[in-house]
């Protein structure tokens, strides 16, 4: 069956009643902000408690200002400061996935330097880790899928893939979220499945902007089967996806 969890929003109490209701699992959004456990001092507590009997959990780590390829040292080090608070929040909540950002703005670095820095960055992420926790590397302003493939097809041996924010694909990318599905040739282990029209990263409920949902999820199940399936809508929308997975099956 399927794997499908939903995003919190950082709204953890209400998304974890729908975990429950429909045996879900969950992604927890609080922790993307790198000050939370500044301003809620029981914050992580909190989460721990509220997760503790659901199955399968997933954290967002970071993403403000983050890139892993940057020519610039500094940003480096503070993107792998931001990924190691990440994976140590991943690792307290017990968490099998950590969903990181790629970060690349098209235009702004050489695109064979970015990867061969890419390398570099997740040589010295992956040299003290287990794998307990899968790390998998979202797209978000990328023009099309070629990047964002090889930087996983040369990290080959580690454990990470690539997260297809499908809304991401629909509203910045050039190229389809099918054409992205068929080019990323099963590297996808987890999709953040959410709606818009195009123009803008809406957030809408499934069903209610115009991606061709029934399309994706078919060649999704063609080409990657294993990857996990995570309802990324707003809140108020949480519902309305679910009851669209529902119709399709997606969820019993």
């Amino acid at each position: 069956m399927k794997e499908i969890i939903l995003c919190d929003d950082t709204d953890l109490l209400d998304v974890i009643l729908l975990c429950q209701e429909y045996s879900l699992g969950i992604e927890v959004q609080s922790f993307y902000d790198p000050e939370y456990l500044e301003k809620e001092i029981d914050g992580l507590q909190k989460h721990i408690d509220a997760i503790k009997n659901v199955k399968s959990k997933s954290v967002h780590g970071p993403f403000a200002d983050l890139c892993l390829g940057s020519s610039d040292k500094m940003i480096r080090e503070v993107t792998r400061n931001r990924f190691e608070y990440a994976y140590d929040v991943a690792k307290k909540l017990k968490a099998q996935n950590l969903v990181l950002h790629h970060g690349y703005v098209p235009k702004t670095s050489y695109p064979p330097n970015w990867i061969k820095r890419s390398f570099t960055f997740f040589d010295d992420f992956f040299a003290n880790k287990s794998n307990d926790i899968k790390i998998h590397l979202e797209n978000v302003l990328e023009f099309d899928s070629d990047m964002l493939f090889e930087v996983i097809e040369g990290l080959q041996g580690k454990n990470i893939d690539v997260c297809l924010d499908i809304g991401h694909a629909h509203c910045n990318s050039k190229i389809s979220v099918v054409e992205w599905i068929k080019r990323l040739k099963g590297k996808i282990g987890y999709v953040h499945m959410h709606d818009n029209n195009g123009f803008e990263d809406e957030h809408l409920g499934l069903g209610m902007g115009n991606i061709p949902l029934d399309e994706v999820c078919e060649v999704l199940e063609q080409y990657s089967p294993q990857a996990i399936w995570a309802i990324e809508s707003k809140t108020d929308h949480i519902q309305k996806s679910i009851d669209w997975m529902m119709t399709r099956g997606y969820i019993k």
